[in-house]
């Protein structure tokens, strides 16, 4: 009989920060078993007894982080579980394809990375399409329930609703655990805290839509941006993952704050080596939240030397903000490897 591969993060690891299961699954084996995505969430999700979020990921597409930056590896599909189900109206979503266009390359700068070679000829997978997101409203779009568990932001935020707990998996952290690499897990902190709601404008992004963009903030919450995720736990890549590919957006001409998001990775990453950023366009409310983190237009314009692509990967640690506490752990420290039968 086929047998469905999956990988585990279990609630309770990580020293006990991680507050509920979390379930990944690779595209190709879900295309080994010869079954649909849908049918993959609900094998996993049949196996637990409590509550679990569950992603499918595509190791050969590419997605987007919210400020922009193209990460190759997306989430394809997601779930909530609870108590061995998945809710039939609002616990699935697919999330469809993007076609290349000549339009949307026009109207979203910071996709100028797909025509690079890193990303050239890849599928493009974000926010679900309209066809998936069946019986949503413009609140829960991107999101799925069942039960206690919900998992927003097409797969990246995930909450026990009864508990009120919460953890935040970025893209980058997931393909780290789908690809036996390391992650760094910890307080996620007042400067993620405001680098999540520093955007760009996309039609279908994974997390935020059209009414945002470049130099703007999604949050628009002043001094208490950086308390909005700051005590929950992250998920993420090492810092000096994040920084390559940061660089190769930087590489293609995009500016921080004019084609990408003024978080502070994207900021700080542009200051580093002395690339250009798009100072005047950052908005009012952007730079309230960003000097709340002690980031000002003055400590960006100081002179200072420039660092090169692996001077700043090297010194990522140091320069990279984000992440309270941050302990490393290889994927196969976290995470447990599962089989289902595929019935």
């Amino acid at each position: 009989m086929q047998k469905l591969k999956y990988r585990v993060v279990r609630a309770g690891a990580a020293g006990g920060v991680v507050p509920m299961h979390l379930a990944f699954i690779d595209r190709s084996d879900v295309i080994k078993a010869g079954i649909s995505n849908e049918k993959a969430c609900q094998l996993v999700g049949a196996q637990f007894t409590d509550g679990v979020a569950i992603n499918v990921i595509d190791l050969d597409a590419i997605t987007v982080t919210s400020d922009g930056i193209i990460a190759d590896g997306a989430v394809v599909a997601f779930a909530s579980a609870d108590r061995g189900k998945i809710n039939p109206n609002f616990g699935f979503l697919n999330v469809s394809e993007i076609p290349y266009t000549q339009q949307l390359m026009d109207e979203e700068p910071h996709m100028k990375q797909w025509d690079t070679d890193y990303y050239r000829g890849k599928r493009l997978y974000r926010g679900p399409s309209a066809e998936d997101r069946v019986h949503r409203s413009s609140h829960n779009e991107n999101m799925t329930i069942t039960g206690r568990i919900a998992s927003n932001n097409t797969g990246s935020e995930v909450m026990n609703l009864i508990e009120m707990t919460e953890i935040l998996t970025p893209i980058f952290g997931q393909l780290q655990l789908v690809r036996d690499g390391a992650v760094l897990i910890g307080k996620t902190g007042p400067e993620m805290s405001v680098g999540i709601g520093m955007v760009v404008r996309e039609r279908r992004g994974r997390i935020f839509g059209w009414n945002y963009g470049a130099g703007m903030t999604a949050h628009r919450s002043g001094k208490y941006a950086k308390t909005v995720k700051c005590e929950d736990y992250s998920i993420v890549a090492e810092k000096s993952l994040l920084a390559e590919y940061t660089i190769r957006a930087l590489e293609a001409g995009l500016v921080p704050g004019l084609h990408l998001g003024c978080s502070p990775v994207t900021l700080s990453i542009a200051k580093a080596m002395g690339l250009p950023i798009g100072l005047d366009n950052i908005t009012d409310d952007a730079w309230i939240e960003l000097e709340s983190v002690g980031i000002t237009k003055e400590s960006l314009q100081k002179p200072s030397t420039p660092l090169s692509r692996e001077e700043v990967i090297a010194r990522a640690d140091e320069i990279l903000p984000g992440i309270e506490d941050g302990k490393r752990y290889l994927a196969s420290d976290i995470c447990d490897i599962c089989y289902v039968d595929c019935l």
